[in-house]
């Protein structure tokens, strides 16, 4: 029987070559070159975009590119001049199709005083559409200026001759105000058969009126519309004199008013006689 002895290998050794088996084991594999071009193309796909779309904005923003040939106008215009109203739009027109700024043009538009409001829109390929709103008359404001149903105050560079038309005269802060007034103290003077001609308010804010007739009636500055109210239910008893005609009338007192008559023409008596011909004949 043998018996021999078998040499194990040094602990040592045998826990360095692990050691190294394991270094060899976490070390990351070497990147390949083919991940660094897969993010380097995206990059330069982009960019070329980015150039691209550049070239083409200021491609279409030359105003030698797609200008505007033709503008059209519609509304109703009946005072507006549109040779006027072209050559606004004309000098407000800068840039092509797409770069023109439709807000500037109708802010011109609008400033001309027959122009209530106007839109401005593009038509391709080269056109751009106008449409104006032209102001409505409703009086004259003072001597040089009109104003519309809505108490906007407008001055025409030449004041038309408008029949019909009455006169509104006072501060042009108080525009809405007045023209409200003589639309209420129109519908009222109606009711008795009068017709307004003139609607004045002073600087102490005091409200005066004239009839086509001529008859002037003082109103105050307070509580107008009752006080006029007051003098259309007693109208019918004051008028009817035949040897004189109302000239004025002070509504401004409290309870009351004063009455002023203009002495007629014997002439003018006998007209207004009721058994005179030429009164029955004018009913």
């Amino acid at each position: 029987m043998s018996w021999w002895r078998v040499s194990s290998p040094p602990v040592s050794g045998g826990v360095a070559m692990s050691s190294q088996r394991r270094a060899r084991t976490v070390q990351p594999p070497p990147r390949p070159a083919l991940l660094t071009r897969a993010r380097v193309t995206p990059l330069l796909f982009i960019l070329l975009l980015s150039l691209l779309a550049g070239w083409g904005v200021t491609l279409l923003l030359d105003p030698l590119n797609m200008p505007v040939r033709v503008v059209s106008v519609d509304g109703e215009i009946k005072y507006l001049d549109r040779e006027g109203l072209e050559q606004t739009v004309a000098q407000a027109v800068s840039g092509n199709f797409f770069s023109v700024d439709l807000v500037r043009i109708r802010d011109k538009i609008e400033r001309l005083p027959w122009v209530k409001s106007a839109s401005v829109r593009r038509v391709w390929p080269d056109t751009l559409a106008v449409r104006v709103t032209e102001q409505l008359p409703l009086a004259y404001w003072g001597t040089d200026a009109l104003v519309n149903h809505q108490g906007e105050v407008f001055k025409p560079q030449r004041l038309p001759r408008l029949p019909g038309l009455v006169t509104l005269a006072g501060e042009e802060a108080q525009a809405k105000r007045i023209t409200k007034g003589y639309l209420s103290m129109r519908s009222l003077l109606e009711t008795a058969g009068l017709a307004l001609k003139r609607l004045r308010v002073d600087a102490r804010h005091s409200w005066q009126i004239e009839t086509e007739g001529g008859l002037l009636l003082d109103l105050g500055r307070r509580d107008v519309m009752p006080r006029l109210s007051r003098f259309v239910q007693l109208y019918p008893f004051l008028k009817d004199r035949a040897d004189a005609s109302l000239e004025r009338v002070d509504l401004r007192y409290t309870n009351g008013f004063s009455v002023y008559w203009q002495a007629k023409t014997e002439q003018q008596s006998q007209m207004d006689s009721p058994s005179s011909g030429a009164r029955i004949a004018g009913k």
